[in-house]
């Protein structure tokens, strides 16, 4: 038979808990969250090494994923077609500083090379027409 005394000391497993040396401060929990990303999956083992209570817990990581999401951009117009076409075209004259077509050429191999030249001689066409209106506009204009 068990004394009074040591059964008093019996504890029950369901109760005990692990406690943190020292509760955290939101800012070195949020610290933590940064080192160790997948405490967030599991607020109750957060909230044991933090030393908070588990609504402190979920509050802290609902806060710390608010601020890991980038904010959206602000909404813009949607670019039309035609200057979708004009920064593209931007774009590869600023590619074109960088790199002269030998090097390209020589980048491709047998298959690649077939397609460069069809989009080079369809690129060359386009170009061609749009030098001619764009001169056409200018003289129109001026």
């Amino acid at each position: 038979m068990i004394s009074k005394t040591r059964e008093s000391r019996r504890v029950d497993a369901r109760f005990t808990s692990v406690r943190a040396l020292r509760r955290l401060t939101k800012a070195e929990a949020l610290v933590q969250l940064v080192e160790r990303p997948h405490l967030a999956a599991n607020i109750s083992a957060a909230a044991r090494l933090w030393g908070v209570s588990r609504s402190t817990a979920r509050t802290w990581i609902a806060e710390y994923a608010a601020m890991a999401v980038p904010p959206e951009p602000p909404l813009v117009a949607m670019a039309t077609p035609a200057d979708a076409v004009k920064a593209a075209l931007s774009d590869l004259c600023d590619a074109f500083e960088n790199i002269s077509p030998q090097h390209v050429v020589d980048s491709c191999d047998e298959i690649e090379i077939l397609g460069f030249h069809g989009d080079c001689q369809m690129a060359a066409a386009w170009l061609a027409a749009a030098v001619t209106m764009a001169e056409a506009a200018l003289k129109r204009d001026y």
